[in-house]
């Protein structure tokens, strides 16, 4: 029972896992070209944008792509047609409504965006075209949440992984002939590719299309709608707090620093954060099936932060490791900078590996008030955290910040698990993340040894121990033999 149960934990994971390092390769491929043809202010340029439209769709979202999920798959498990055609349409409502809603508050506030984002009006046509990628993310992003509901998980995948080479190679040819002005352009496109295959794959699943009124429609929305603008706030928050932070380096340093910084984050919470998304998928809705046993919640908190931190051990230490290759790699030259702050953020990641556990339990409880009230607490304390620890240290200032903000917030949330529910994290996840922590911090160390070749055996040295650890944990710990498992899969096969 154990072993199935963290088997079907790590076969989830593992899929959108994969899922994530595909988008991550496309991604990395991205950056690489912008980079070179575009230079740190481009990068800089684009991350602003982004981090725009990231607030703005959060805002006008509603937080209907994220609450969504929960009604649909209840709908789906129950067996009537009649109750499930009647949620997808409701879905499909709202998600017309805040679409339009994003266009229409991203051009009304399009002199703000670019005095705030940039400094000055000359962005003001641009943030007004972009509000059509505002929509049509909104939009795609609805569309994931059904067949997310729907447990469609290889549609899902196919949705996303088909969208991000099909924005790479239909941007790229922006970037180079055009340069800084084909930026808008190639988010337009990048939108409308992630739209048309998420709807393509919707449009397979057989429903009843029924016919709302607009009574109809709010009245069946409500519940969907109270807890999606809980979510929306959160999510809301953490995208001003994005651009409060990115705002406050230009003004400080300029847009160059503000791409150092953007490329570290991209780094570390992007593609660290593929073990992150790919738990959440699979762990939201598991948990949300029983969030009225708290006995068997704290058992799917600690098995989940378990899985997390071994199969992200390995990972981070051979990053950080090879930060100054990876980041050139990645990157130029010119990005190495990045690392005064990837060299500590990436100890705050191993940190909201856990945290995130933790938050989630909240969002499955559908606790809105607590955990609003948590994450503004949060934010509002940090804000102030990141612009001192920028003023006085620079990109090595915001790394420190970075850990800071995992310490707080898994604070925030296991007192208030253990406080309100009696939920908690076991001693041996603890014991776990100190265990990485103290290994990643170790790697640091020896990463700065001046002999080449004492400093690649002593870093190889822990690479092997991270991955023997985890093998161990495994068949030890968890009960799981994954040599065995691949063996004898690959011996049905054949």
């Amino acid at each position: 029972m154990k072993e199935e149960s963290y088997n079907n934990i790590f076969k989830t994971t593992f899929l959108f896992g994969f899922v994530q390092v595909f988008n991550i390769l496309i991604k990395v491929i991205t950056n690489k070209i912008v980079a070179i043809l575009l230079g740190a202010e481009g990068m800089g340029i684009i991350s602003l944008f982004n981090t725009t439209i990231g607030l703005l769709k959060s805002g006008a979202g509603l937080g209907i792509s994220q609450s969504a999920v929960r009604d649909i798959s209840e709908a789906n498990q129950s067996g009537d047609i009649c109750r499930f055609s009647k949620i997808i349409s409701i879905t499909h409502g709202v998600m017309i409504f805040t679409s339009l809603l994003g266009i229409v508050l991203t051009v009304i506030l399009s002199p703000y965006l670019s005095h705030w984002s940039f400094g000055n009006n000359g962005y003001t046509i641009a943030f007004m075209v972009i509000s059509f990628v505002v929509g049509m993310n909104i939009f795609s992003d609805g569309q994931l949440a059904i067949l997310t509901g729907m447990r469609r998980l290889k549609q899902l995948a196919k949705a996303s992984m088909i969208g991000s080479v099909v924005g790479l190679l239909s941007t790229v040819p922006f970037y180079y002939f055009w340069g800084k002005n084909g930026i808008v352009p190639s988010l337009l496109v990048t939108a409308f590719s992630s739209l048309l295959f998420s709807s393509y794959f919707v449009r397979k699943i057989k429903y009843d299309q029924i016919k709302l009124s607009i009574k109809e429609l709010y009245v069946g929305a409500s519940p969907m709608m109270k807890m999606g603008i809980a979510l929306m706030l959160v999510t809301f928050l953490g995208s001003l707090f994005d651009l409060v932070i990115s705002a406050y380096i230009r003004s400080c340093s300029g847009l160059n620093d503000v791409g150092y910084y953007q490329a570290g984050v991209a780094i570390i919470s992007g593609y660290f954060g593929i073990v992150i998304t790919a738990m959440s998928t699979d762990y939201y809705p598991r948990i949300s099936a029983i969030y009225n046993d708290n006995i068997k919640l704290t058992e799917e908190l600690n098995k989940q932060s378990e899985t997390g931190l071994i199969l992200i051990f390995p990972l981070v230490i051979l990053f950080v490791f090879l930060a100054p290759l990876v980041i050139q790699f990645l990157y130029s030259k010119d990005f190495v900078i990045s690392i005064s702050y990837t060299d500590y953020a990436i100890l705050g990641t191993i940190i909201i590996i856990v945290s995130n556990c933790t938050g989630m339990v909240l969002l499955a409880k559908q606790v809105a008030k607590i955990f609003i009230l948590s994450v503004l607490l949060q934010r509002l304390f940090l804000i102030g955290i990141y612009i001192l620890s920028y003023k006085y240290w620079g990109l090595l200032g915001l790394g420190f910040a970075y850990i800071i903000s995992g310490v707080v917030h898994i604070l925030f949330m296991s007192m208030i698990l253990k406080w309100k529910y009696n939920i908690y994290l076991q001693s041996k996840v603890y014991k776990l993340l100190l265990l990485v922590i103290c290994t990643t911090i170790l790697t640091l160390f020896f990463r700065r040894v001046d002999i080449v070749v004492i400093r690649y055996a002593l870093g190889s040295i822990v690479f092997l121990f991270s991955c023997w650890f985890s093998y161990w944990y495994m068949k030890s710990q968890m009960e799981l033999n994954w040599l065995l498992m691949l063996k004898n899969k690959f011996i049905r096969r054949r």
